[in-house]
C-alpha cells in the first residue's frame, strides 16, 4: 500500500502538468473536427420611430442548426451575434418581416444547415401616448388575520409618467406598487418599490417610489 502511495503522489505536480496539457491537446483535437450545435441567435429591433410603440409579444431569438469546424461553431453557440430587424420608416399597424439564412450573421467557414425558426418576425405597432398617472400603494400582512388600521401613507412621488402603446396606456387609471410587506411592525415602515401591473409594451418613470406607512393604533 506504501509503494502505490509512494508512486501516486511521487512528483504530483508533474503529474498534475502532464494531466492538464494532455486533457488540452484532447480538447484542440477535438474542437477541430466537424461539428453540428443548434443556436438562438438574439433578435434586436432597431430604429423604431419614437413615436410608435410596440404592442404584444416580441420575438427574442431566430433558433438554427449550424455547421463547421468545431472551434468557430462553438464560439458562436456561446457566444450569438445578435440578428438586427430595422423598424425605420414603419408605421402604425401590422409589421411583419420574413426571415432566411442570409440574415444570420455567421463568420466565414460557418453555415445553416436549418433554419429552425421562427421565419417570420411579427409586431404590432401602436401610437405612442404618455400620461401622468397616481401610483396606488398595496400592503400586505401575514398572517391577513394580523392586519392593523392604517393612519397614513405618503407616495413619493405621487404620480408617474407612463409610456407605451396608446390602447393600453389609455386603458389605465392608476399604476400598481409591489406590495409592502408590514409584519410585525409597530409605528412606521419606509421602503422602496417598483410598479406592477404593466401592459406588455409599456414602460414607467421613475420606476422606484419612496413608500412611508404610518400605522394606527390597534
Amino acid at each position: 500500500m506504501s509503494l502505490l502511495r509512494s508512486l501516486l503522489l511521487e512528483n504530483l505536480g508533474l503529474k498534475l502538468v502532464a494531466l492538464l496539457l494532455a486533457a488540452l491537446v484532447y480538447f484542440n483535437a477535438l474542437t477541430d473536427r466537424p461539428a453540428k450545435e443548434t443556436v438562438s441567435f438574439p433578435i434586436v429591433l432597431q430604429e423604431l420611430p419614437d413615436s410608435l410603440a410596440i404592442a404584444g409579444p416580441v420575438p427574442t431569438a431566430v433558433t438554427a442548426e449550424i455547421h463547421g469546424l468545431g472551434k468557430p461553431v462553438l464560439r458562436v453557440k456561446y457566444f450569438p451575434p445578435s440578428i438586427g430587424i430595422s423598424l425605420a420608416g414603419v408605421r402604425a399597424g401590422h409589421f411583419e418581416r420574413s426571415l432566411n439564412t442570409a440574415d444570420l450573421p455567421l463568420p466565414p467557414g460557418l453555415e445553416v444547415e436549418r433554419l429552425v425558426g421562427p421565419r417570420m418576425v411579427t409586431l404590432e405597432l401602436d401610437r405612442r401616448m404618455q400620461r401622468h398617472l397616481p401610483v396606488a400603494a398595496r400592503l400586505e400582512w401575514a398572517p391577513p388575520s394580523a392586519a392593523r388600521p392604517v393612519g397614513q401613507i405618503v407616495l413619493e412621488p405621487a404620480t408617474v409618467t407612463v409610456s407605451g402603446p396608446a390602447r393600453a396606456v389609455a386603458k389605465l387609471d392608476t399604476v400598481g406598487l409591489a406590495a409592502v410587506r408590514v409584519d410585525g411592525r409597530r409605528d412606521t415602515v419606509r421602503t422602496e418599490v417598483g410598479t406592477q401591473g404593466l401592459p406588455e409594451g409599456c414602460t414607467v418613470e421613475p420606476s422606484m417610489v419612496h413608500v412611508t406607512v404610518v400605522l394606527g393604533h390597534p
